[in-house]
């Protein structure tokens, strides 16, 4: 990792975050953020730079507008911290092309995580980017993780959606949302063999957020823990942590 890559990655994870936090933020209300001046979104209020630069803004205003003093989404925040580190991790354990593939891929979660944690839905078009980025991914691996990839994929989409059928026919409940199942095999197509492991680590954060944040109806958006674990495991066998376990 060169020191120019060790400045600039935390720099423009940052810048992007905070946009992919926006996107999913604003689509989770009926909104869109790809075009137009960076706003406040309680009163609407243009925002300047010196309100827009990412984490710095956001500690220096504590939190909240400067012009309505309603607090900030804390998604906001959240977005430029996870995309300033997944820029970094990507840098740091992947060739330049790969890291690019893993950060924008981290972008494109971090939306999805942002929208789900907002509106307890995900949007068809992050899974799709998914998709496709996944595909890209496994493919700078190699033609068996391409093909690992679209096994995994078409697998991992059977067995859920027959888990939701049971589910919803035992319990009358599926339990498992289907934006979840499409981001989930969208997922599988860069992590193939090692989807299970991203399973069982967002399922056991989910058991232990449960535990913790004792949610009035026991349900909570499995998404952010979908795309955590997700990338991290995705990074690990980009990064060849795996050795010859998995392709």
């Amino acid at each position: 990792m060169n020191a120019a890559a060790l400045i600039l990655a935390p720099l423009l994870g940052a810048v992007v975050g905070s946009f992919a936090a926006t996107v999913g933020l604003r689509w989770a209300r009926g909104e869109q953020a790809l075009s137009g001046r960076s706003r406040c979104d309680a009163c609407a209020r243009p925002l300047g730079f010196s309100a827009t630069v990412p984490i710095i803004s956001y500690v220096r205003l504590g939190g909240a507008c400067a012009d309505c003093r309603t607090p900030i989404h804390p998604g906001h925040f959240a977005g430029e911290v996870l995309g300033a580190s997944l820029a970094v991790a990507s840098v740091a354990f992947l060739p330049t092309g790969q890291a690019v593939a893993a950060a924008a891929m981290g972008a494109v979660l971090i939306a999805a995580a942002a929208a789900d944690a907002a509106s307890r839905r995900l949007p068809d078009l992050a899974s799709a980017a998914v998709a496709v980025l996944g595909l890209g991914l496994a493919l700078l691996r190699g033609p068996a993780a391409l093909l690992a990839g679209l096994a995994g994929a078409l697998l991992t989409g059977a067995i859920l959606l027959l888990l939701r059928r049971g589910f919803a026919a035992r319990r009358g409940d599926p339990g498992l949302g289907l934006g979840d199942v499409k981001l989930t095999a969208a997922l599988a197509l860069w992590l193939g063999a090692a989807t299970p492991w991203a399973l069982a680590l967002a399922g056991l954060a989910g058991l232990a957020q449960v535990r913790l944040a004792k949610p009035a109806d026991g349900r909570i958006a499995f998404g952010p823990l979908l795309t955590a674990s997700g990338w991290a495991v995705g990074l690990s066998l980009q990064a060849g942590l795996f050795g010859d376990l998995l392709p």
